[in-house]
């Protein structure tokens, strides 16, 4: 007996597999809404700050990522973000607002250092008059002695 009457061939009934099953693929088709794959050259992440005004549609469109942009949550975001600039700026100006009022301070210590040292410089020459006169009138005792 041959080896074909014993193990018949088969080969154009069996499926070659080159790649990996895809396990969750039955999942996937069982799935209501999926999400579409984003295209190339897409950015990844968008806030849609430039956008374009299509008056006949009343929408907003991305520029730079063409994305249908809800123009309630468009405004909204730019409101929060004007808010967020409006609080910062209130603070900065506070923030302006101490410092001038330290540097006030400083301005007046300055001159209150100035007239001390000048005081002070007075008092120095008044004791160095006193210390030259007393040291003259020293050696005048001591020549007459």
């Amino acid at each position: 007996m041959t080896d074909e009457v014993l193990h018949p061939d088969d080969s154009e009934n069996v499926l070659t597999f080159t790649g990996r099953f895809d396990t969750n693929a039955d999942i996937r088709d069982r799935l209501n809404l999926v999400e579409a794959d984003k295209p190339e050259g897409v950015p990844l992440y968008c806030n849609h700050g430039n956008v374009l005004v299509d008056e006949h549609s009343r929408g907003l469109t991305c520029r730079r990522c063409g994305a249908v942009v809800d123009p309630f949550d468009w405004i909204l975001t730019r409101t929060k973000f004007e808010s967020q600039v409006d609080w910062q700026l209130k603070e900065l100006r506070q923030e302006i607002k101490d410092h001038r009022e330290g540097l006030e301070k400083l301005k007046r210590e300055e001159t209150n250092c100035r007239a001390r040292i000048k005081t002070a410089q007075f008092r120095l020459n008044d004791v160095n008059m006193a210390l030259l006169a007393a040291g003259e009138k020293l050696v005048k005792v001591k020549g007459e002695k």
